[in-house]
């Protein structure tokens, strides 16, 4: 037990130097008398501990002294910081957090490897929500080193309506929300990491503010975005047997209005309606207002066009000849 605890105090002064008595006693719930005889262990077993008197003093390890518990490389920490296996995959640090995993249980002994081999056992952690996977972000491991590194970076940027253009930006941060990334600038604004299509990290740093609260910032994009209005109404009706599989499908889009199969919509505009219902197919039928109808009518004969076209070609071509 004595063993465990001297452990635990060598790491908690790795991670706090200069730490007093009394807040080590409490981390580790024992008395300050019983963390000053640690202490006194410790320094008998050769570990470079010491203690400063003074407003600035406490305890502390000599600064080039590193246990040989783990010896994280800065990579797999950021690994251990993102924490989940397909998230950090997405940043280019799968690897690197497996490592640190390793080293750390290595380090940890036998009752560490217990509790995570049980851990991974019994409970699973799935990011992305039904019926999608996460999406391809093939430059957000760039945008993250440059956001490490302090550097600006100009992005060619596909907007929510299709059109693409060069922004110099400075990032801020990077949030996943349910398997789906975000980049956070300094401006603040928010940009969907998907929809990157190049990423150039600049040579000047970035303007981030010192006092950046990535949280704050967020929570407070985040409301802006749920809080949005969305002008366009649309009434649909469903088909009474997939009428719960639609409503669990356009949850965030249902009013209050809603009641058995008739389902009351609002959307951002009539391609945002097209893209969330198109999918329902002949499961779901807008009655209102014409403007989707109209929309939804010629997106559906421009797919059956699409695949008429492709089968007459296929016919066309016939069987090729036997080879020999």
């Amino acid at each position: 037990m004595r063993g465990d605890r001297l452990l635990s105090l060598v790491l908690l002064l790795q991670a706090r130097p200069g730490a007093a008595a009394p807040e080590l006693a409490e981390r580790l719930g024992v008395s300050v008398r019983t963390v000053l005889r640690d202490v006194e262990a410790l320094s008998g077993a050769g570990i470079p501990v010491y203690t400063e008197r003074g407003r600035r003093g406490g305890i502390r390890l000599l600064d080039t002294y590193r246990a040989g518990l783990a010896h994280l490389s800065h990579a797999e920490g950021a690994g251990l910081a993102v924490g989940q296996s397909r998230l950090a995959g997405d940043l280019g640090l799968g690897d690197a957090l497996d490592t640190a995993l390793e080293k750390l249980t290595g380090a940890g002994g036998r009752s560490l490897r217990g509790g995570l081999a049980q851990a991974r056992s019994h409970v699973l952690v799935d990011v992305d929500p039904w019926m999608r996977s996460g999406e391809p972000v093939p430059h957000l491991p760039a945008i993250h080193e440059a956001l490490l590194r302090g550097q600006r970076i100009s992005l060619l940027y596909r907007d929510s309506e299709g059109e693409t253009s060069r922004r110099t930006l400075d990032p801020a941060g990077l949030v996943a929300k349910a398997g789906t990334w975000y980049l956070v600038t300094a401006e603040p604004a928010l940009l969907r990491v998907a929809r990157v299509e190049a990423c150039t990290v600049l040579p000047e740093p970035s303007r981030r503010p010192p006092d950046f609260d990535l949280p704050a910032t967020w929570a407070a994009l985040r409301t802006g975005v749920e809080s949005r209005p969305r002008d366009l109404r649309v009434t649909a009706e469903a088909d009474p047997a997939a009428a719960p599989m639609a409503r669990r499908v356009l949850a965030r889009h249902l009013t209050g209005s809603s009641e058995g199969t008739r389902l009351e919509l609002s959307f951002n505009g009539v391609a945002h309606a097209v893209g969330s219902l198109l999918g329902l197919g002949p499961r779901i039928e807008v009655l209102h207002p014409p403007q989707v109808r109209a929309a939804l009518r010629e997106t559906a004969m421009q797919v059956a066009a699409l695949y008429s076209l492709q089968d007459e070609n296929n016919h066309c071509a016939g069987p090729r000849p036997a080879s020999g």
